[in-house]
């Protein structure tokens, strides 16, 4: 299944780039300190810096392996938050993080400027659940 192709009618997508190349992915599996989830590599197998608007109310941006990499560095996301890997974010300051966090593994939304496991607000068990089947796009546009 074609995680883009299948994406629930609430998401559009309004920009993307060329997908992640494999050395780009490799770099990301060696530097991130968890077991890259599968769909968010198969997502960037088919484009990288994907925006998608929600609903005409917010867009969520998933970046490709080396940007991921980079935003991850550049925020020190692993010192904050261990067992995690930010791979997005909603273009007004706050990330989308893959975490063990205090509800379980999934996807998280933080604010980059506190990233703290206190704050961190699951959003959904898995991205594809995110994308394809609308799980915690409610919460995700409450936030």
């Amino acid at each position: 299944m074609n995680i883009l192709d299948n994406i629930s009618s609430v998401y559009t997508i309004d920009a993307r780039k060329s997908p992640s190349k494999e050395e780009e992915i490799k770099a990301l599996r060696d530097f991130s300190t968890i077991d890259v989830p599968t769909e968010y590599i198969e997502i960037i197998q088919l484009a990288s810096d994907i925006e998608f608007n929600i609903s005409d109310q917010m867009y969520i941006r998933i970046w490709g392996a080396s940007g991921c990499i980079e935003m991850n560095e550049a925020y020190e996301v692993q010192k904050y938050l261990p067992n995690s890997l930010a791979i997005g974010d909603d273009e007004g300051g706050g990330a989308l993080i893959y975490l063990h966090g205090k509800d379980g593994f999934g996807i998280y939304y933080n604010r980059f400027a506190d990233l703290d496991i206190e704050e961190a607000v699951k959003i959904a068990p898995s991205l594809t659940e995110l994308l394809v089947s609308n799980v915690g796009v409610n919460t995700l546009l409450d936030i």
